[in-house]
This record gives C-alpha cells, structure tokens and sequence, in this order.
C-alpha cells in the first residue's frame, strides 16, 4: 500500500504546472486529462491530483491557514510545519518562482529538468513542472524558430514543452531567448514578478501583494508578448493565453510520464499502481482519499487559489458553496458525515483539524520525505544549486 501511494503521490507532484502553478483547478484538471492518456483508474488518478497539489499544500495553502488560524489552531500548525520542514523547503523551491534569480541561463533550467527527472526515475523506481504557468516560456514566439507552435484538435494551440525544443533548437544557452520566471514573493518596483508572471487563473486576475493595499487586478498587460497575446479588457484574450499555457502544461505532463517510464523499474512501479482500486482494497482509504480530495477543494476556495477570487462560472458556484458551510467540529463522531465536517473544518481555515482525516495521504510526505528526494542536487527554499 505505502508503495503504490509513494508512487501516484510523487508522479505528479511536481507537474500539470512544472511546483504549484496554476491554481488548484487547471492542476486539478490537467491531472486528470493525464490519467485518462495513461488509463489511471479513478482512484490512481485522485492520489496523483493530491499529490499535485502537495507543493501548495505544505507552501502557500499551510501559509495562508498561519495567517488566518488563532491560539491553539496556529499553535498546532507551527507544529505541524516544524515536522515537515524538509517538505515545506522542497515545496518552496518547487514554485520555480525566482530562485533568488539564480536561474540565469537557459542550462541550467535544463539541468534543473533533466536532474528532476532522474530523480523522479529513481525514487519510484527503487519502492512529476509548474514551470509553463509561472514562466514567460508561452510569450516566446516559437513560430519564429524552428520549432514551431502546434495546433489542437479543438483549434487551441501549444507551445512546444522544453524537451521538444531542446531537441530540435541544441544547446539551451544558444537559444534565441532567455527563459525567466517570477519573483516570489513578490518585490515592490520589480518587472517579472509573481504576481506578474503566472498563468495560474483563467481571467489573470490576482492579488498584487507588492503593490500597497493589495488590490485585486488585472495582470492581462504583463502577457501581451508571443502569439497569442492577452490584452486588456479582452476576456477571450485572457482566457486564450492562459489556455494556451494550460494546453503546454498538459502536453509536458504526459510527456514527463513517458520519459519516466523510460526506466524500467519506474514504469513497472507505476504500472502496478495506475490499476488501484480502493474502494475493494482499502475501503476506510477510499474514505480518506475522498476527504482529501473535498479539503483540496476547501482550502483552495477559502485561500483564493481554486480559479482566482472569485472562480467564473460552475466554480465559482462550487466555491461559494463550500465556503457557505458552517459545520461544528463536534459532529465529527459521526463517520458518514466525514465530507461535511471536512469542508466546514478546512473552510474555516482549521488546517491541523482537517489533516487528522487526511492524514495518510501527507504522512507518507512527512515519513519518506518525497518532495525533498525530488529536489536532491537541484535546491530548496527558494535556491537553486546545480551538483553534478
């Protein structure tokens, strides 16, 4: 059992936004477009999107809980944090945002993905990027080079992921353009932040922490470079540019399981995991994955991080549901009323409490320490160093 979790948890980890890009929805989804290419089975796919959400989970939703929790809450969650500090660390870096700019050549970006990637191959062999939503990369006009944009079925485009264009452009310091990524936290006065940078929402909306009174605004003038440019007051702009980062983000994710499944002990790990059934193997697991998956959803809507602060459309209906929940804690006997009680403890920011159903799921981070194996030789908290 704690094998085929270590294995769906860490696939895509880091992935579907190559550490945590898009908000918790695109991430969500992109998983799950992934898990149909591979024919996950339903439970597979549900611990690969838990997984996928764990460089949030123990970065900016543990963050956002500090800063809404009070006496005891908080007091458990510092706790909680000091446990896993190797975790939080590795979560940090896995934002790929600024690396306190050391992330100065296209080489060593590649290096970064082809180090990941070994390790990857390696930790799941022995028992997935967040990059295209918090990058420029989509602003490049690939159609300008020798490789080119790629069109969609559904007539959306592409760019190409970084692996195809290594292929075909050499040598990454030799490219045309510098790939760059945001500064976070966001800095007062500084160009290509946070802030300014991701694809994260599908209206490009966000808080801008670096400005006084962190207002809520439009970002769409940051990403009016490349192809498919966003423009002011232009929603199916926005939503093109965004879709567009989306649509790379899934392509590279399906792509990354491929290339981990180039090691055999990995792909015979994986393939012994991608069948799991819970509901026949481990029914009180099913339970908490099923917790799991409703507290991803409430702590994303209460942080502002399911689809933006005010999610459009069928989100937004789902988030305002769940935030409309006013559950006592003390219901918490009753086992068949487990999702509400999560949902009315998460959406009260009670994060440790919420963790006590959920908890197999983050233990196994906690216990093996996934997120820090995947960065080993690349960084932590925020740095990037290159050991080769």
């Amino acid at each position: 059992m704690v094998r085929k979790l270590v294995v769906l948890l860490m696939l895509l980890a880091v992935l579907a936004s190559p550490a945590s890009g898009f908000d918790t929805f695109w991430h969500s989804e992109a998983t799950r477009k992934v898990a149909d290419a591979f024919a996950f089975s339903e439970d597979a796919r549900k611990i690969m999107q838990l997984g996928n959400f764990s460089p949030d989970f123990f970065g900016p939703v543990s963050d956002f809980a500090a800063n809404n929790l009070h006496g005891k809450g908080l007091d458990a969650l510092n706790q909680y944090v000091a446990r896993n500090a190797q975790d939080r660390d590795a979560a940090i870096f896995f934002h790929f945002d600024n690396l306190n700019g050391e992330l100065d050549r296209n080489s060593k970006f590649d290096y970064l993905f082809t180090r990941l990637l070994t390790n990857t191959q390696s930790v799941i062999g022995s028992y997935i990027k967040d990059f295209y939503s918090h990058s420029d990369w989509i602003h490049n006009d690939f159609n300008q080079t020798a490789v080119k944009l790629i069109r969609l079925p559904d007539g959306g485009y592409r760019a190409p992921t970084w692996f195809e264009f290594r292929d075909q452009a050499g040598d990454p310091d030799k490219w045309p353009f510098q790939v760059k990524t945001g500064i976070y936290p966001p800095v007062a006065g500084a160009a290509n932040t946070h802030t300014h940078m991701n694809h994260d929402n599908s209206r490009l909306i966000y808080k801008e922490y670096e400005t006084q009174g962190q207002p809520l605004v439009s970002q769409a003038k940051y990403h009016d470079a490349g192809p498919v440019p966003a423009h002011e007051q232009d929603v199916a702009s926005v939503l093109a540019h965004q879709q567009m980062a989306f649509n790379t983000a899934i392509a590279a994710s399906i792509e990354w399981v491929k290339k981990v499944e180039e090691n055999s002990d990995a792909k015979a790990a994986i393939e012994s995991a991608k069948s799991w059934n819970l509901k026949l193997k481990d029914p009180k697991l099913a339970r908490e994955l099923e917790a799991g998956q409703i507290t991803q959803t409430a702590l994303s809507c209460a942080a502002g991080k399911w689809d933006g602060e005010d999610p459009p459309g069928d989100r937004g209906v789902l988030c305002r549901t769940v935030l409309d929940k006013t559950i006592s804690p003390g219901s918490a006997s009753s086992a068949s009323k487990i999702e509400s009680i999560i949902v009315g403890l998460a959406t009260g920011a009670a994060f440790p409490y919420a963790l006590k159903y959920t908890g197999k799921f983050w233990e196994i981070h906690g216990q093996y320490h996934l997120l820090d194996h995947l960065a080993a030789g690349i960084g932590s908290a925020g740095h990037y160093t290159q050991k080769q």
